[in-house]
């Protein structure tokens, strides 16, 4: 019989949904309220793998269940945690040799990688290594199951057809998070509103997994303002809208009908009401994923939900935007959302209602730029496009958040793995200097732009020191990064600094004016 159970939370990084620390995605939350819906008298202990690294591995091997949650499917830079590596999972497998071991996340489904531009890791290789489940399914559906019927009738290859039983276990494992290293300070956590991409249609991005979950289904309203409710009950104070492929859809009654659902405002605002209501005095309430495909074909409708969005949001917000390239060839081979003209419109709608600065000293929403390298298609024209996009930027005096770029990680079920990628020799020079241009010169200026000298920046959280440096950040979708001279205590709330200037492409220079070490 199993009465204590480990939760080890690997971090996950997918197009739908952040868990790198300060986030907390919802697969512990999830898994945690299923087996408590079954037996509230089950202990379930929560661990970071951080956590995980700094302990005796003996210490575990007691627990009856050890569920490792993981996998990194979008790369990219953390300083809030270290993601397990795929080298770290199979050793685990093997140490922890006395738990019932089972590995969910998209490590499980879809493998997994730490860089872009090599092979993932199949997820054949941690079943060979030792794990004894891999959840390919969804992971609470199959912890209920094998708590309430036994492991012979789990099936790790279950798919919720609906969302009534995450509404019910998110609720219950809300209290999950008072065990997360973070609570109490500048924990986030991660809000599902939907499942899938609407453009599953015509198979979606070539790269991405989000259209391979098939059709995609909505969940209502009440369900994630009860979750929230549960949350803010136990502490939370910060959200985020990251679990869907494009929030502005949310409440379209297209979705998984049309390619392209026309948004639907109203019910946007009753999603965003409904959560104030429930966590009255929040911190930060931010979105992630914009298609800007959707604001491109649905101007009017694009720019309403936005200003629904910025009524009830704080301000820092960031609609993060895979326009992937610029290239013809490439959009087309790959099946991208927007041309040239269509992703600079998408720019300039989110710029015409969300580049008004808020209290906390940010623009209220700006874009967010993701590029991929290493597309099928890709030539030294590419590279081309791609820069004069974000010249075209300067030239019109618009402003973004920040611009991602990241070399293509390959995973073997979606239709790239199935095509000629990855950045060709030949491109490589090309490839540097179009990397320097975005690091060197357009985010540096771009910076100046977003937090000119002088402002003020409100409500901050030391995240690492180094000498006699700090580095600190707000809590949010894609925080900035401020350096501040002096050491102070990791996770100290800092009340104000005052912008003293861009220190490099990622991070700007700070004075402290106020600390506190209460929020």
């Amino acid at each position: 019989m199993i009465r204590k159970v480990l939760i080890v939370d690997g971090y996950n990084d997918e197009p739908g949904g952040l868990g790198v620390p300060p986030y907390i995605d919802v697969y512990p939350r999830y898994i945690a309220g299923a087996i408590w819906s079954v037996d509230n008298n089950i202990k379930i202990v929560y661990i970071t793998i951080d956590q995980l690294r700094n302990s005796r591995l003996n210490n575990y091997n007691s627990y009856d269940l050890v569920i490792f949650s993981a996998g990194v499917v979008v790369p990219g830079k953390y300083i809030g945690g270290k993601p397990i590596t795929g080298e770290e999972l199979l050793i685990y497998a093997r140490i922890l040799n006395k738990p019932f071991k089972v590995l969910v996340g998209p490590a499980a489904k879809w493998g997994m990688g730490q860089l872009g531009g090599r092979e993932a890791i199949s997820p054949s290789v941690f079943k060979k290594a030792g794990f004894d489940i891999l959840v390919t399914g969804d992971p609470e559906i199959y912890f209920y199951d094998f708590f309430k019927f036994g492991e012979s009738s789990a099936s790790p290859h279950k798919i919720r057809e609906n969302y009534d039983d995450v509404d019910k276990f998110s609720v219950l494992g809300a209290k999950i998070i008072k065990q997360h290293p973070n609570y109490g300070k500048n924990l986030i956590v991660e809000l599902e509103t939907y499942r899938g991409c609407s453009r599953w249609i015509s198979g979606g991005c070539s790269f991405c997994v989000e259209p391979l979950r098939g059709k995609p289904i909505q969940r209502k309203v009440e369900g994630i303002v009860k979750e929230v409710k549960a949350l803010y009950d136990n502490g939370a104070r910060s959200f985020r809208l990251g679990r869907q492929a494009d929030i502005i859809v949310y409440g379209s009654n297209r979705i998984g009908e049309d390619e392209w659902p026309i948004p639907n405002p109203n019910e946007l605002e009753r999603l965003f009401y409904g959560i104030r209501f429930n966590a009255p005095n929040l911190h930060v309430l931010h979105i992630d994923n914009v298609n800007p495909g959707t604001i491109s074909r649905y101007p009017k409708e694009s720019k309403k939900a936005l200003i629904k969005i910025i009524k009830y949001h704080t301000p820092g917000d960031v609609a993060a935007f895979g326009i992937e390239s610029l290239d013809p060839n490439v959009i087309k081979i790959n099946n991208l959302k927007v041309t040239f003209e269509d992703a600079i419109k998408s720019i300039e709608i989110v710029n015409s209602v969300g580049s008004s600065r808020g209290y906390n000293g940010l623009p209220e929403i700006l874009p967010g730029i993701n590029f991929i390298l290493g597309l099928p298609g890709e030539t030294k024209e590419t590279y081309r496009y791609n820069k004069e996009f974000l010249e075209e930027i300067v030239k019109r005096k618009l402003m973004v958040r920040r611009v991602n770029v990241r070399k293509l990680l390959a995973l073997e079920n979606t239709k790239v793995y199935r095509l000629y990628h990855g950045i060709r020799r030949k491109n490589e020079g090309i490839t540097k200097s179009f990397i320097h241009y975005v690091r060197d010169k357009f985010d540096p200026y771009m910076l100046s732009l977003v937090v000119p000298q002088g402002t003020i920046l409100k409500d901050l959280w030391v995240e690492e020191c180094d000498k006699s440096f700090c580095y600190a950040r707000q809590v949010g979708s894609y925080p900035l990064m401020v350096i501040i001279k002096g050491y102070y205590a990791r996770l100290s709330y800092i009340n104000e600094i005052k912008v003293l200037g861009v220190h490099s492409s990622r991070a700007i220079r700070g004075e402290v004016i106020t600390k506190n070490d209460i929020m």
